[in-house]
Order: C-alpha cells, then structure tokens, then sequence
C-alpha cells in the first residue's frame, strides 16, 4: 500500500491538529470504558501512538473521533483481555452499551479549522515539543530525560504550548467566521 502522506512538518501539524481537537472527545470514551484515570491515560497514550502510525490510512474529511474511538475501542479490549483477572471484565456487548451512552460530538469543523490556523502561528520548537508528546508518543518522564528538565517542568512545558493554543483557539472562535490564515 502506497503511503499517501509523507509524515512531512506539514503533516505532523494536521495530524497535531487533529489529536489536540479531538484528543478530550477520545479520552472521555476510555475512560467510560476503564473507569481508572491510569489506565485511561496509558490507553490514550496507545491509542495516539496506533493512530499516528495508521494516520497514512485516515481518510481526510471523514470523522477522526470517530476513526480515534474505533482504534480506542480495540485498544480497550485489549487492555480487559490482558487484565481481566485483576479488573472488572466487560464483554463486547457490555461495551456496546457503555459506547450508547458517551454522546458523539462531531462538531469540530470551526474548532478544527482554527487548531490548524494556530498550530501554524507556533513557533518550530513548540512544534517538536508537540511531536515528542503525541506523534512520537514521549511520556513526560522521556521529555524531561531529553530536555535535561524535571517531570513536572516537561509537563509545565506542554501545558504553556497548550494554553497558547488554547487561547488562540478561542480567539480565532470569537472573532467569528473570517478569520485566515
């Protein structure tokens, strides 16, 4: 099968925009799944990981919390069928249920729109930052090894990165429809 991404900047910045729109949407499923914060984290983290290596397979304009949920969904049974003698096991109709429950919202168009336009105002380092966390799937605890920084400084660096977008994110969103890039 013919690659039809290069994982070029340009690509890393969808797929970063993306994930950081729908990350939250994705997180809540799993954790409605596994109950356990913990485990819901180490399960996104896959989850992001798989998604970034299958991202080549993701149809552009289709619906990529959809597409993170389905791969969530096979991660999460995964992660009941390696621990069911320690946890509460749920059968694939249990977890049919539980998906019934968590309300789809797919409605990320402007959201999503104004993630790229502000991914695209960040500046190169923040953008390798972004790239160790979700692309390359870095805990903090790998961040700070690398950056020669404490865990929670690695944190405090992602969390800044997310408060800038976050803010410009909802700049873009308040000053209506016409915004550009």
């Amino acid at each position: 099968m013919e690659n039809r991404f290069d994982k070029s900047h340009d690509v890393n910045k969808l797929f970063m925009g993306y994930v950081l729109s729908s990350q939250k949407d994705i997180y809540v499923y799993i954790l409605s799944l596994v109950i356990c914060k913990e485990d819901a984290d180490d399960i996104l983290q896959d989850t992001l990981a798989l998604m970034w290596s299958k991202f080549d397979e993701f149809e552009p304009g289709t619906n990529f919390v959809g597409w993170g949920k389905t791969i969530a969904r096979y991660k999460v049974m995964d992660f009941l069928r390696k621990n069911k003698r320690s946890r509460l096991h749920y059968d694939s109709d249990v977890l049919k249920i539980i998906e019934a429950k968590v309300p789809e919202s797919d409605v990320f168009s402007d959201r999503k729109d104004a993630m790229q336009n502000c991914l695209k105002k960040l500046p190169d380092k923040d953008i390798d930052v972004l790239k160790m966390r979700y692309s390359h799937g870095m805990t903090f605890k790998q961040m700070a090894l690398k950056f020669g920084i404490s865990k929670q400084s690695a944190y405090r660096k992602v969390s800044r990165i997310h408060a800038l977008l976050v803010k410009c994110i909802n700049q873009v969103l308040s000053s209506g429809p016409s915004y550009g890039s």
